[in-house]
């Protein structure tokens, strides 16, 4: 159906997992896809995946916790495919810990990727994107950005973070029109 055809977008975390089946997905519709993440040999191998299935991507080294790494990935995606057009905020990582058994270290460490990531990406593209005329923001939050559970407190504030953050932007940018959307998934079982 191709609907992504003449599209780039950028996935952050998409070296493995839900990021690379967004990549490959969002390859055989067309877009030119960067797989962005912190494992380089991860993101390669996606990329390879998604050429030789005949699509377009490239793969860019991604801390989503450094703003200096989102310039990077960003300039380096306009010089190989023109403006970003989607952005998926996908890299995170989990906690399953209850609030005691929670170091001060371990909470910034889950804000500064699953919380703080998704705040510098939307940053660092909302330019390009009104530039552009338009563009979707897509942040990958859980379901527990929206319900309670036991011993994953840290885990579920950045969640719940990320579900806030989606309204506020979507809010702030409807009138460029760019639209921030966030999804929450459940467990796999």
């Amino acid at each position: 159906m191709k609907r992504l055809q003449g599209k780039t977008a950028l996935i952050s975390g998409s070296a493995s997992g839900m990021g690379a089946a967004e990549a490959r997905l969002f390859a055989k519709e067309g877009a030119q896809v960067i797989v962005a993440d912190v494992d380089d040999a991860g993101a390669s191998a996606v990329v390879k995946d998604i050429k030789d299935a005949g699509g377009s991507a490239m793969a860019v080294h991604l801390d989503v916790s450094d703003s200096v790494n989102w310039e990077k990935a960003i300039g380096e995606g306009q010089k190989a495919f023109g403006n970003i057009n989607v952005l998926v905020n996908n890299a995170g990582i989990a906690l399953l810990k209850p609030v005691q058994d929670t170091s001060e270290e371990e909470w910034d460490k889950i804000f500064a990727i699953n919380a703080k990531g998704v705040f510098l990406g939307t940053k660092a593209v909302l330019e390009n994107m009104k530039a552009a005329g338009g563009g979707a923001i897509i942040n990958i939050s859980s379901i527990y950005g929206l319900v309670g559970a036991p011993s994953a407190a840290a885990y579920q504030a950045t969640k719940g973070a990320v579900r806030l953050l989606t309204k506020s932007t979507a809010s702030d940018y409807a009138p460029f029109d760019i639209r921030v959307n966030s999804i929450h998934p459940g467990l796999k079982t």
